[in-house]
């Protein structure tokens, strides 16, 4: 099969990582052909990305036979005619999850009188796909399919549904992966063999961990990932393409954008007074959608990490990217919401754990989500 051993190596930078690797289960992580190696301050060697010459030249081979059949599922995207006039449309998109995913009342024990929660039930877009990340994706690959990218490279926390679904979207079109992972600050020795990180090792996706302290994009990741894809380019003829940190981009807000006009085909608009969502791509999409459709509902954006400036600053540079910045600005669109993330992201309390009785399977990652669901009269919340 293609690409079927990952690896895993880890940047030596911080001196948190003097010590060896060790991992929770690691006959089951090298039962699946997975390597894993120390990554140096410096790009990593050849070595410890492919196993020999031969895989790589066998890898390849059926990389670009997939590749080749996964293109011609691209697709010419036309945006919902509220959207027409926005820049940088993308030209293809590829489809990778089950839509209309339903709208369903969401029976939260606590809620008081004449209150009621709703939630869009994007945890069933697809199996290994589930989430809205999934949508952000059918943007992103089309255009790495559509520019002749062979290679992905994205990162995340340990635990990272965007990784997730990278991995396996990369692996059923064709694409060799790459992520840079950040491990709990709790648990920073051990590569976890459950959730997420299982299924990034079970499709074979080749991780590098970096130290606990890369907490910025921009400083901490950004110039990893450009180092090791110009690594990949010179030493092993490799044409990657950057995913960046949640998929956050100008194309990738076509999902948001898309998913919006899905919920307005549902009569989100009508029925509904306020939309609740996760900050940043996803919220700036409904932004965008809401305020170009009329401004019906009141949005708000849960803070998971980061600030309310943070965000308002992500998303009036997309609303620039689109051409909208001039007319508009995130202050007048969305309230973010701080004081929501509990004991942190991927952390929960036991009073959020208490919300498995109400049968929604909810990212452990967000328990934002959790905590802000009381909030609001007829709300809708996005997951």
């Amino acid at each position: 099969m293609y690409g079927l051993g990952g690896s895993c190596t880890r940047d030596t930078n911080d001196k948190l990582w003097d010590a060896e690797l060790r991992f929770a289960n690691k006959s089951l992580v090298q039962s699946r052909g997975v390597t894993f190696s120390t990554m140096s301050s410096s790009p990593p060697t050849r070595s410890t990305l492919v196993h020999s010459e031969d895989e790589l030249a066998d890898n390849r081979n059926s990389g670009e036979l997939m590749r080749a059949h996964s293109k011609k599922r691209l697709l010419p995207y036309s945006p919902p005619d509220w959207a027409t006039g926005l820049q940088g449309i993308p030209n293809v998109r590829i489809e990778l999850s089950t839509k209309n995913t339903p709208i369903q009342k969401w029976h939260l024990p606590g809620i008081p009188d004449g209150f009621e929660v709703y939630i869009k039930r994007d945890d069933l877009t697809g199996c290994s796909l589930s989430g809205n990340k999934a949508r952000k994706l059918e943007f992103l690959l089309a255009e790495a399919l559509d520019k002749g990218n062979d290679t992905l490279i994205g990162c995340g926390q340990i635990n990272s549904n965007l990784c997730r679904a990278l991995a396996c979207a990369g692996r059923e079109l064709g694409f060799n992966c790459h992520l840079l992972m950040r491990p709990n600050a709790e648990n920073t020795g051990e590569f976890p063999s459950e959730g997420n990180a299982a299924m990034i090792q079970l499709v074979g996706a080749n991780v590098h961990l970096v130290p606990p302290t890369a907490t910025s994009y921009e400083r901490d990741y950004l110039p990893k990932m450009k180092a090791l894809s110009s690594h990949l380019r010179s030493h092993s003829k490799m044409s990657p393409y950057l995913v960046p940190v949640a998929g956050t981009s100008p194309v990738g807000l076509f999902g948001p954008i898309e998913c919006f006009e899905e919920m307005r085909q549902q009569g989100v608009l009508e029925e509904f007074s306020d939309l609740v969502v996760t900050s940043g791509g996803t919220s700036a999409g409904f932004c965008i959608g809401n305020y170009l459709t009329g401004q019906k509902m009141k949005l708000h954006g849960m803070v998971a990490f980061k600030d309310t400036a943070f965000f308002h600053r992500q998303t009036n540079d997309l609303l620039h990217s689109v051409g909208l910045q001039d007319s508009v600005h995130s202050e007048d669109l969305i309230t973010m919401v701080e004081g929501v993330a509990g004991r942190g992201y991927g952390l929960s309390t036991d009073e959020e754990l208490a919300l498995r009785a109400t049968s929604r399977f909810f990212s452990i990652c967000y328990s934002e989500f959790l905590n802000s669901s009381r909030m609001l009269r007829r709300t809708q919340v996005y997951f």
